[in-house]
């Protein structure tokens, strides 16, 4: 028996290397008892061997389960143990929670075989755990948790009986956390999930009220209700999962050369005891599969996704609701039903822990900025959090940057005026052709995570402070940010007048801003690895630019194309820029009075770019980005006054920056001459304007005209008092006449006097 056992045991060594998170919690001792989920002989062995390894000796009846056969039996096993801790006030006992699972790490491509087996909350069988561990035990996962302390537990709970009770019911919910944290909660029952939605109070009366205004029977408003949840709600298939991760494994190694992703480390913690909420930006459609991906592929339950009905097509449509997908009209705010069950099913999801993702965007950004937040969604998410505040939820913002963007063309004919086109099975079809093309390297960066107890006050209605929560959500994805190679190159690139650069120029303006970028008080989470040399080999060969070895340069259409990108990296490039304009065209640059002139700019900076400081916190942020500047030699201090230098690099921030003060000036300049106007007038003029400056000019911005960037630049003038409305009729607040003299000396003259002249024409 003993040969039988010792050969067993080999064997599991052999097909089972684990990893293994938390070996610093093994001890030995008599005191220290391990308590695995399961009861299963390969469990035991594996905590056996892992102690072993780390020189700790375990007797068998230092080993517990959790459950036997799918029934608890932890009470029993810890009935004696709580009595000895209930009479004993100098008991000593610890309970190590232990956590196995595999195929749940899946770092390199995998079979159907594989994923079939790997690990879910249906335990299985006999023969199925032995399959399990002979397709999947190469990637095994042990989780050795901190130790609950019956110690503890027995300074509130004096009674053996109530000890007991907290005790079990504390490891019962340890193990669940950690099992929803690792594979995602239980599903498994849609069809309840739905009868529990609609029979909710808010979407009973939703129903009585569609039934009267549309005068048909209250049965049929429920059929209704019936076929809209069944349409919203995801049917959530880990086989599906599984299935599907080797294709995009195989996908994204032919689109891309490298994914990296960056900041997941926090949030393995978090998990266990918050609802995460990811909040990505939006630049393409491959921004849902890359982070399914990727969080599947470390460990981290696979969220619930919020994506546009548009993308429900026959037979992807399915596939994608296995996947997650939960899928949501354009608007719904006509549809007081559907706006109920969609709330509804966010709350249930909230309750019952599942993670989520939305685009808090709305849509893709077709120019590469943020676009301004849309905040239905999160409104739902602060609402269920408030209504059940004890479970504690986390948004979480994600930053997604690409080399190139797989609708690269597309984007570009949105942008010139042409219609975008529906998706579609053949629209898709035709899609598969990117795969013979390359985009470079992609980068997905988790950003600061924003734990709801920190962020919304309970004492205070949750629609007040929507729009500061969105403004520090939309920093926090800027603050994750990475300088990506297709960034850097746009930025120089497009600064240059006639869009070309020598290799003797353009090699160390690229390093000097890669250098400065890591100085900055906002730098970006990570820099390309590699030379200006590669970069531009790189962007060559995916056809965004054109290079001979000794010049590099763009044609109008990579131009066009180019901004997107340059687009991406608006939020570190502005203020030092401004930083260095001023500096230049002041006629007395000392450092406090720069200061206070960006001081002056940046409220209206952190909206439209989403910068990370409040207006308090601006001022020491403004003096390490100087400090910055300096260092890197393009400031220098000539006694008591700032000087900027003659150089490529100064150059191209100063010109990068410039025109966002344009913008501003030219609606200021419309105001000034047309008197009190009409909001929509002001909007159609300040856009017509805007519109002609870039035409002239070569600012190669589609989006410098945007309405919605007018809109919100005049929106905070009227918060700020800086303008007043008056029955519709929009006008200066305050006097601005000094203002204006200072623009017209720090902008360019030439640009100042184009604006001028179309004053009459718009």
């Amino acid at each position: 028996m003993s040969q039988r056992k010792s050969i067993r045991r080999k064997l599991l060594r052999a097909l089972v290397p684990a990893t293994v998170i938390g070996d610093e919690n093994l001890g030995g001792g008599s005191h220290r008892l391990y308590v695995l989920e399961q009861d299963r002989w390969s469990h035991r062995q594996l905590l056996l061997d892992q102690a072993q390894r780390a020189g700790v000796l375990l007797g068998p009846s230092q080993i517990l389960c959790a459950r036997r056969n799918g029934e608890p039996v932890l009470a029993e096993q810890l009935e004696q143990l709580c009595r000895h801790c209930a009479e004993d006030p100098g008991y000593r006992l610890e309970l190590i929670p232990v956590s196995i699972f595999h195929g749940r790490l899946p770092i390199r491509e995998t079979s159907w075989l594989n994923l079939l087996y790997a690990e879910s909350w249906d335990q299985g069988g006999r023969i199925g755990r032995v399959l399990q561990l002979l397709v999947n035990g190469r990637q095994t996962l042990i989780h050795i948790d901190p130790p609950l302390r019956l110690q503890a537990l027995r300074e509130t709970e004096q009674d053996a009986g109530r000890l007991l009770r907290k005790a079990t019911l504390m490891l019962q919910q340890h193990f669940r956390t950690r099992r929803r944290a690792v594979v995602g909660p239980d599903l498994s029952h849609r069809r309840t999930l739905m009868s529990l939605i609609l029979r909710h109070p808010q979407v009973r009366r939703a129903i009585a009220g569609r039934a009267r205004e549309r005068r048909e029977s209250e049965r049929e408003a429920e059929q209704y209700a019936q076929r809209e949840l069944n349409r919203i709600a995801a049917n959530f298939s880990p086989v599906t999962t599984r299935l599907l991760y080797p294709l995009f494994n195989a996908v994204w190694k032919r689109l891309y050369d490298d994914v990296e992703v960056l900041g997941l480390e926090p949030l393995r913690e978090l998990a266990l005891d918050h609802q995460l909420v990811y909040l990505p930006c939006h630049r393409s459609h491959l921004d849902y599969l890359l982070m399914s991906w990727a969080l599947y592929r470390h460990g981290l339950m696979l969220p619930h996704i919020a994506a546009g009905e548009n993308l429900d097509l026959p037979l992807v449509g399915g596939i994608l609701k296995r996947g997650g997908a939960i899928f949501m009209r354009r608007s719904f705010q006509d549809d007081p039903l559907y706006h109920a069950l969609y709330q509804q099913y966010m709350t249930l999801m909230a309750q019952h822990g599942h993670a989520l993702e939305y685009f808090i965007e709305g849509g893709r950004s077709r120019t590469g900025r943020l676009l301004p937040p849309r905040a239905g969604l999160l409104t739902m998410t602060l609402d269920a959090w408030r209504a059940r505040p004890e479970k504690p939820v986390a948004l979480v913002p994600v930053w997604i940057g690409y080399d190139r963007v797989v609708e690269a063309h597309s984007y570009q004919r949105e942008l010139e005026g042409a219609e975008k086109r529906k998706e579609s099975l053949g629209g898709l079809v035709a899609a598969l052709g990117v795969l013979r093309q390359k985009f470079g390297r992609v980068t997905l960066s988790i950003g600061e995570p924003m734990p709801l107890e920190q962020h919304l006050d309970l004492r205070q209605p949750t629609r007040a402070q929507v729009p500061a929560i969105t403004q520090r959500i939309m920093s926090h994805i800027n603050g994750a940010g990475a300088l990506t190679e297709s960034g850097a190159l746009a930025t120089v690139l497009l600064a240059q007048l006639r869009l070309t650069m020598s290799s003797a120029q353009l090699h160390p303006v690229l390093m000097r801003l890669q250098e400065l970028a890591q100085a900055l008080p906002n730098a970006p989470a990570t820099v390309p690895d590699s030379t200006p040399a590669a970069w531009i080999r790189a962007a060559a060969a995916r056809g965004q630019l054109d290079t001979d070895g000794s010049r590099t340069w763009l044609n109008a259409g990579q131009a066009r194309e180019m901004t997107f990108y340059r687009n991406n990296m608006m939020h570190l490039w502005t203020l030092p820029g401004l930083c260095l304009l001023l500096v230049r065209r002041s006629d007395n640059p000392l450092p406090q009075l720069i200061t206070l002139m960006l001081k002056v700019l940046y409220p209206y900076l952190r909206s439209e770019l989403f910068l990370p400081w409040d207006d308090d916190d601006f001022t020491p942020a403004a003096a390490r980005t100087r400090q910055a500047l300096i260092a890197r030699g393009l400031l220098r201090l000539d006694g008591r006054r700032l000087v900027a230098e003659e150089s490529d690099a100064a150059l191209t921030l100063m010109r990068t920056a410039e025109p966002v003060l344009l913008r501003y000036y030219a609606l200021f300049r419309l105001l000034e001459r047309r008197g009190a106007i009409e909001m929509p007038a002001l909007l159609d003029a300040s856009q017509a304007l805007t519109e002609r400056l870039q035409r002239e000019f070569g600012f190669d911005s589609p989006e410098y005209a945007d309405r919605r960037v007018l809109r919100g630049f005049i929106d905070l003038l009227l918060d700020r008092a800086i303008l007043r409305c008056d029955r519709d009729r929009v006008a200066f607040n305050t006097d601005v006449d000094g203002l204006m003299r200072q623009a017209r000396q720090v902008l360019t003259a030439h640009l100042v006097a184009f604006i001028d002249e179309q004053l009459d024409e718009v």
